[in-house]
């Protein structure tokens, strides 16, 4: 599990330093075997069958062993420090993501509290019965006791869970070897299925499953371990093989030598009364071992979890927990939330335990199926962020625990995910909708942390292999979306070429903002082109631009051209609409129209060309208005009205009206109706004398327009004269109009796709 040859890590600073056997293997076995093995075990195994509580020990484990496997990918691939499993999600999947599992790891080891008090407290009740008018007094103080031992000092804790560790190693060899003397095969037989009454193992399930929830225990002295990467895996696993062992010899003793009425109705006063030489005292000394343990192991961890929490500072005022006290840092003011999140629940239950008269109705029974729950999505998470991680193949992603697969981590998500859901669906719901209304309240705050997680990778590895998909399906006019180049050479002066682009676009295509610099210098282009992308980008970032942004250094604007034309593509993905603006000085007409044919002759691409940017403005909010489109060729025509669309589909648009200017042709106009009625879309048609010439009239229908297309068949002249007249008359006749824009359609864009 380990690599031998790397260096010893350095001494966690503050933390206690504790070896694999301290920090992780005691912490987490007596947590492990804990209030259900002497409290609820055989009462499992009563209701189920000898042969079903196997199958919920295998399915329980088996979850626990997934868990185990992703906790140790994680903590052998990155620093650890403290605050345990938060520590590591947050690391993989964003601080998002991280705090909101994180908040839930501190509810469900906060509430597992007061769950193992519990257990300890109605076993000294079933002992001493004259005591049970007091349960809400003995469950207090015994939360107490617990809260003493935390308040000391972590070291305090460990120690004294040395000494539970012997008492609860005297105790299971006590109730286990005890009843060996009324093994049978025809009990064991009889107890082999489950009770007629039961039809389903969910609720045995639910009742079980906190048994196999300690690893982390372990985990959660992560900040306090001298070589965590080490200690986990190794820890966690021995731990939890242990206990799976004890736990698998317990079932079949108890099949074999008790009476299934007697389990159900006497699941731990039977272990005293079957006790190793009449020492019935040291079952009950080994309950409160392992109970007292449990919830002593969960005091230490979650205080912890929450102090990690605001050492990340991630959540208004939670920085205040981040302070600890003495030279070992131990989170006191943490330890207060805690006992005051404790110490209610320990009156309420003590409350109920009071007035309970059987198993079904203690207060343990009660909670048990809550405690599950949370760690059943604290697992999920878990096991999520390992599959992340794998799945997202990053380079950096080097466990030195060499025995993970992502599938183990596939299983364990959605194990846990369903059982959670079968055991409670209307509480799963709710907790799954705290969990995601704290992610996407966490995202909406827009969280950014120092340290780097994992989900750069995931995304990465995901667009690597949809990339190579998308490029083996067929190209259909009905995929069609607007892929836009935005030429520009600066793009703070010419801002709103950018803005009418995201509008054509509507998040349903990709947008580039690419800045040409002309630079007939051909040194050091990468460290003079750097500097403008970061200001490029640090542009589009202060804009709320969602584009990507790129830099192009050139001698010249055509050589530029041809360059961005060729090489700006991810295949299959490229840029199928070429955007820039209208030539300002004469001298750039001929290039210009020159440019448009590469655009379209050459390389095969659509070209929209803001004609009169001086007197546009940044797309405003609209309460009506019109979108004009002057249309002359079904393919032009397509492309301008599938603009026009999405314009529409924004919410300041969405009361705008589409009118198409075409000649007045019956024909032509009744052939035009049936395309936009098979195109789904609604547009008032305009017939106009077909002699009159467009420059005439368009001032006429489209003064009072919001933005006007007009297809461009005239880019096509190679007459230099003619090209100059016609951008002479363009900037004379679009100076007063609202933004115009000249259309060249390449014919890919289908309106009857």
């Amino acid at each position: 599990m380990q690599n031998e040859n790397f260096s010893a890590p350095e001494e966690t600073p503050g933390g206690y330093n504790f070896g694999t056997f301290a920090g992780v293997y005691t912490p987490a076995l007596l947590t492990i075997l804990g209030l259900v093995m002497f409290m609820r075990t055989n009462f499992v195994l009563g209701n189920a069958g000898l042969f079903q509580t196997l199958l919920i020990l295998l399915v329980g484990s088996s979850i626990t062993l997934a868990t185990g496997f992703s906790i140790s990918a994680i903590a052998t691939n990155t620093d650890v420090g403290g605050g345990g499993a938060y520590y590591l999600i947050s690391r993989v999947l964003g601080p998002a993501f991280g705090t909101s599992i994180g908040l839930t790891l501190f509810v469900s080891q906060s509430l597992a509290i007061p769950f193992n008090i519990l257990g300890a407290t109605e076993a000294i009740i079933d002992g001493w019965p004259v005591l049970r008018p007091y349960f809400p007094l003995v469950n207090v103080a015994l939360g107490a006791i617990l809260f003493f031992f935390v308040w000391k000092g972590a070291d305090w804790a460990i120690r004294a869970q040395f000494f539970i560790m012997a008492v609860l190693g005297v105790s299971v060899i006590v109730f286990l070897a005890g009843p060996l003397g009324n093994f049978s095969l025809e009990n064991l037989r009889a107890n082999w299925g489950p009770l007629d009454t039961v039809h389903s193992l969910i609720p045995c399930f639910a009742i079980f499953f906190p048994a196999v929830t300690g690893i982390m225990a372990g985990v959660n002295m992560s900040g306090d371990l001298r070589d965590p990467h080490r200690s986990i895996p190794r820890g966690t696993f021995y731990a939890l093989g242990t206990a799976v062992v004890l736990y698998l010899i317990q079932i079949i003793i108890a099949a074999g030598c008790f009476n299934r009425q007697d389990m159900i109705a006497y699941p731990y006063v039977l272990l005293t009364k079957n006790a190793l030489f009449g020492l019935g005292f040291m079952v009950l000394a080994g309950v409160l071992a392992a109970t007292l343990s449990t919830a002593l192991g969960w005091m230490l961890g979650a205080p912890r979890v929450l102090q990690s929490l605001g050492v990340d500072n991630v959540l208004p005022g939670i920085g205040f927990f981040r302070a600890g006290a003495g030279p070992r840092n131990e989170p006191r003011r943490a330890i207060i939330l805690v006992a005051v999140i404790v110490l209610p629940i320990l009156i309420w239950s003590g409350m109920i335990g009071r007035n309970a008269s059987d198993t079904e109705s203690s207060p343990i029974t009660v909670m048990s199926e809550l405690v599950s729950l949370f760690f059943l999505f604290t697992y999920a998470i878990i096991n999520l962020a390992a599959f992340v991680e794998s799945l997202g193949a990053n380079p950096s992603f080097r466990p030195r625990f060499r025995f993970f697969h992502w599938g183990i981590a596939a299983y364990g998500t959605a194990a846990c995910v369903l059982a959670a859901f079968l055991i409670d669906l209307e509480l799963s719901i709710v907790a799954f909708l705290v969990i995601l209304g704290l992610y996407i309240w966490l995202r909406y705050r827009n969280l950014t942390m120092a340290y780097g997680d994992a989900r750069r990778g995931f995304v990465y590895s995901r667009i690597y292999s949809l990339l190579h998909q998308y490029a083996r399906l067929p190209l259909h006019p009905k995929n069609w979306r607007p892929t836009i180049a935005v030429l520009s050479g600066e793009p703070e002066e010419r801002s709103m070429l950018m803005e009418y682009a995201l509008l054509f676009s509507q998040r349903r295509g990709i947008v580039s903002l690419i800045q040409i610099v002309i630079s007939d210098d051909p040194h050091n282009i990468g460290e003079r082109r750097t500097p403008q992308l970061r200001r490029l980008r640090r542009l589009a970032r202060e804009r709320q631009w969602p584009v990507f942004p790129t830099v192009v250094i050139a001698p010249e604007f055509d050589s530029a051209l041809r360059i961005i034309l060729q090489s700006h593509s991810l295949d299959p993905i490229r840029p199928n609409i070429v955007m820039m603006g209208w030539p300002r000085r004469a001298e750039r007409v001929v290039p210009f129209f020159t440019h448009l044919q590469t655009i379209v002759g050459d390389f095969h691409r659509n070209a929209i060309v803001l004609a009169n940017e001086r007197s546009s403005a940044r797309p405003q909010r609209y309460d009506g208005g019109t979108i004009d489109i002057w249309w002359q060729t079904p393919e032009g025509g397509s492309l301008m009205t599938i603009l026009a669309y999405l314009v529409q589909l924004d919410r300041d648009w969405r009361k705008s009206v589409l009118r198409i200017f075409l000649p007045m042709n019956r024909e032509k106009v009744r052939r035009i109706r049936q395309v936009l009625d098979a195109a789904r879309i609604e547009a008032e048609i305009v017939g106009l004398d077909e002699e009159v010439r467009l420059r005439r009239v368009l001032p006429k229908y489209s003064s009072g327009a919001e933005l006007v297309f007009i297809e461009f068949p005239d880019y096509n002249t190679t007459d230099v004269r003619r090209q100059l007249v016609t951008h002479e008359l363009l900037k004379r006749d679009l100076a007063g109009l609202p933004p115009c824009f000249l259309v060249v359609s390449n014919g890919e864009a289908d309106l009857l796709a």
